[in-house]
């Protein structure tokens, strides 16, 4: 074993379990001359008991102990140990027994007589495991802490996150209309409805309305309403989102797709505070919040004159600024653990060091979406599997995933085709895999199979 000076491998602390002295005093030199604290125990009582006085971060345990010598009871013995990994010591007729062990929760098994090389690497595999779960759990204690500490269900520890919670708090209550900018992905109908919920409108509706997602000649009617016969198809009276909003938050998203022409209908409603139904002579007052977001530059397009300076001064009352995920790398831990709880049923599921690794090293042009859906994908491949591996996180599944057919045969059309489909509804839906799965009328899960097998991230 090679000599290891780091201090974090100096504060690791192990418990050897075995009856044979000889061994305790060779096998507890080679481990502490690599850096590690080791103590030992010589029969399963002075083991549990010692386990129990201290916190050991590894167990090495050989599953023939005193006083029975039954290795049976050395299986039994390995969940006394639930707290640390355990790696149990065999003789090469005790293979078998070594699987049941493993199968019992211990994490590896080492053949005697023991290679030094080989116990060096064992025990760093298991160390390296024990490290990620304690820093796993510190994360999801930290997100815990987090979620109860308020009600914004704003993720990150990055000193940004810090201002524009704080900014949130002194903004919410006012009545003032807010401008959040910010690229494709950063969260921003989240600070929307962060800021909605710490105003004294927060118990009144918040309606959300994606500008970029309405047609030109649908503008007017949803959002100010029609009544019964004022065009082809209206057949009822239909209040609009302004109506449906009324003492609450109306949140406009990509206010720049906004047509000019519902751009000066809108200032004249933020003007006047009423509104007339598509239809009507009569005013119809409404007290409505006005939250408004952009990942396009307002300034410029005024220049282009694609967005009236009136209105721009009208809804910027005040603008908060999310920055990419790119700029607060420091977040992504912690995110990546949200989204981690948030789509398996197993809190026991973790990352990987690699997989972390390769995660902080990403540039996210997507930003937090695209960092929700890539660990939703990797977590729909894994299987179930107990840690999230840097394969997942690449969806690199060349033993599960079929080759696509030459595009001349029938079943490479097919394919093509449906890899087209699939790519125009996340396109029409902005990449929301979710509303893409209704509108092709398969599940969710159903989606995230297909794309992985015609290879689509």
């Amino acid at each position: 074993m090679t000599d290891k000076s780091n201090s974090n491998i100096q504060s690791y602390r192990i418990l050897l379990v075995d009856d044979e002295p000889a061994f305790l005093r060779l096998c507890s030199g080679w481990l502490a001359g690599s850096g590690y604290h080791v103590a030992t125990a010589v029969d399963a009582d002075q083991a549990v008991s010692r386990y129990a006085e201290e916190n050991y971060d590894l167990v090495l345990l050989d599953l023939a102990m005193p006083p029975s010598m039954d290795p049976q009871d050395g299986l039994a013995l390995v969940a006394q140990f639930d707290r640390s990994p355990v790696i149990v010591l065999t003789g090469h007729a005790q293979r078998e027994l070594a699987l049941q062990a493993i199968e019992k929760g211990a994490w590896d098994f080492l053949a005697k007589p023991i290679d030094p090389a080989m116990l060096g690497i064992v025990v760093d595999r298991a160390l390296t495991k024990q490290s990620l779960v304690i820093e796993n759990q510190h994360l999801r204690r930290e997100l815990g802490e987090q979620q109860s500490s308020d009600n914004l269900g704003i993720i990150g520890i990055s000193k940004s996150v810090q201002q524009l919670r704080n900014l949130i708090y002194r903004v919410g209550p006012s009545n003032i209309n807010i401008i959040i900018s910010g690229p494709s992905g950063t969260g921003k109908e989240l600070v929307a409805r962060a800021i909605h919920n710490c105003s004294n409108r927060s118990a009144l509706p918040f309606v959300p309305v994606n500008c970029g997602a309405i047609s030109d000649n649908l503008f007017e009617s949803e959002f100010f309403g029609h009544i019964k016969g004022s065009f082809t198809g209206a057949t009822v009276d239909r209040p609009g989102l302004i109506a449906s909003a009324a003492g609450g938050t109306l949140f406009l998203d990509e206010i720049g797709d906004m047509p000019l022409s519902m751009q000066v209908k809108l200032l004249r409603f933020l003007q006047e505070g009423s509104f007339s139904p598509v239809g009507s002579d009569s005013q119809v007052e409404a007290d409505v919040r006005v939250v408004t977001a952009t990942h396009r530059d307002l300034q410029s397009l005024m220049q282009e004159q694609d967005f009236r300076e009136d209105l721009y001064y009208r809804i910027k009352g005040a603008e908060i600024k999310i920055l990419p995920l790119s700029d607060r790398v420091e977040d992504i831990p912690l995110l990546a653990n949200y989204f981690l709880e948030k789509y398996t049923d197993s809190k026991v599921c973790s990352f990987d060091p690699g997989a972390l690794d390769w995660l902080l090293q990403q540039t996210w042009h997507g930003n937090v979406r695209e960092l929700e859906n890539c660990i939703e994908s990797a977590v729909a491949m894994c299987n179930g599997a107990p840690q999230i591996t840097r394969a997942h996180l690449m969806m690199e599944f060349e033993e599960i995933v079929q080759p696509i057919a030459k595009p001349d045969s029938l079943t490479g059309k097919l394919a093509d085709l449906e890899k087209r489909l699939i790519v125009a509804a996340l396109d029409q839906h902005r990449q929301n895999r979710s509303q893409a799965a209704i509108a092709l009328g398969i599940s969710r899960a159903g989606l995230l199979k297909k794309m992985a097998r015609l290879g689509l991230r």
